[in-house]
């Protein structure tokens, strides 16, 4: 007690960890207890949980410094060869909190730089790396550019994600077999099977993606977030029982989640890693279906398209987004946007409008509020409705809501409808499999 040490297991297995002995990684699950921990800060305004973190942080960091000093940083680094979860990526947000120099050398040493040097050079050197031991560190550095603004790390996430979307994905979105990563572009020929696509994988790619759709909107980023939300996600609980998760995703011939080597788990006896980040992914899918950008004319970004409503502050908007479920004999996405402006608002608004890479603009309509709209051509513009819209953006189909009371075009509430048809596939022959 008083030590700033909690865990459920004894101070024992870091022992072990700092000596490079045999043990399943404790500092993936003191990651976990710190990420809750701050953002019940953050989120929830709890001082006493700020405390806390900062307790248990003091005191990792006075183990680290002593690994280094008694033996040397070469000896800290090889340790880190373990899963130790995204103690870099909190300790990098708990700096933006605290400002103390401490966080942000123990967030430094989190970061694993034989794996963070190889992305550094561009090289695709990640094959037989176990997957989920080297995402967070990716997560990790991302944060470190956002703290920071050093630019490599920057580049790092950029083209870590570059590799294993082109080389190291299946087409769900999903990366890893039996955990670890395969030779790239190899994937089809050997490793289809029943333990593809961890699901703790994709939970962390979402957050690699999200990363760079903020630094950059573009459009890439948010078709991958939805095909990874929708493939590896959504489909990791059993429908017909809550709380029955699985660990991986079958991508063999023939084979079902049930029938793999961990099959689907139980209510309250299956402790993976996965049932974990399973459980987080579910309560927060609605996590990155509106982004807004901050500006004289605030602008809101619509980059997935999930029946959901918002209480959009900055642009005094109400918005309330329906989904028509879709099915086999409709070959059309409809989206239903209804704006509801508040009382008092007079400022002008941009919305932001996704249109999916598998979508094409053949019979696609718009209509707002009754009135047809001009669709933008699959190169990516944009249509304004109103002539004060700024710039396009050539990752989106730009509606203006700008001084909605007096344009004629926007009422208080307001409807705008896109009905837009996937593409067809196009042949292929064996050779470009």
């Amino acid at each position: 007690m008083g030590t700033g040490y909690l865990s459920a297991f004894p101070s024992e297995q870091f022992d072990r960890f700092e000596a490079i002995k045999p043990v399943w990684a404790p500092y993936y699950t003191i990651y976990k207890i710190l990420a809750g921990l701050l953002d019940q800060h953050t989120f929830a305004g709890n001082p006493q949980a700020l405390k806390m973190v900062t307790w248990m942080v003091d005191y990792f960091y006075n183990r680290v410094q002593n690994v280094i000093s008694k033996h040397s940083l070469e000896r800290h680094y090889l340790s880190l060869n373990e899963e130790t979860g995204g103690m870099n990526d909190v300790l990098y947000k708990l700096y933006a909190i605290t400002g103390d120099p401490k966080h942000l050398v123990l967030a430094h040493l989190f970061d694993k730089p034989c794996f963070l040097g190889i992305l550094a050079v561009e090289a695709d050197d990640i094959s037989g790396l176990h997957a989920n031991t080297h995402i967070p560190i990716v997560i990790g550095s991302q944060k470190r550019y956002e703290i920071t603004g050093d630019p490599l790390y920057k580049a790092i996430g950029t083209y870590f994600m570059e590799i294993v979307n082109s080389s190291h994905s299946y087409a769900t979105g999903g990366t890893s077999v039996s955990e670890f990563w395969s030779d790239p572009k190899r994937l089809a020929s050997s490793t289809l099977q029943t333990e593809n696509e961890e699901s703790c994988t994709t939970y962390n790619m979402l957050k690699v993606s999200r990363h760079l759709f903020t630094w950059t909107k573009e459009m890439a980023y948010a078709d991958y977030y939805e095909c990874a939300l929708t493939n590896g996600v959504l489909g990791i609980q059993k429908g017909t029982k809550p709380g029955v998760m699985i660990y991986m995703l079958p991508q063999g011939r023939g084979v079902s989640k049930a029938t793999g080597y961990h099959g689907w788990g139980t209510k309250n006896d299956s402790f993976w890693c996965c049932y974990g980040t399973g459980i987080e992914s579910f309560s927060k899918l609605g996590d990155s279906i509106y982004f807004e950008e901050e500006g004289e004319v605030p602008s809101l970004y619509i980059i997935q398209y999930i029946s959901s409503s918002l209480d959009w502050k900055s642009g005094q908007i109400l918005l309330n987004q329906e989904v028509d479920a879709v099915s086999s004999w409709d070959p059309y996405l409809r989206v239903t946007l209804t704006p509801t402006l508040k009382e008092g608002a007079a400022q002008s608004s941009n919305l932001n409008l996704r249109i999916p890479s598998w979508t094409h603009t053949d019979g696609a309509k718009a209509s707002l509020n009754d009135q047809s709209l001009n669709l933008p051509a699959l190169d990516g513009s944009q249509e304004n409705i109103n002539e004060e819209a700024p710039e396009n953006n050539p990752a989106y189909s730009n509606v203006y809501v700008g001084n909605l009371s007096h344009e004629g075009l926007i009422k208080r509430e307001t409807r705008f409808e896109i009905h837009s048809s996937p593409k067809m596939p196009s042949a292929t022959s064996p050779n470009d499999m």
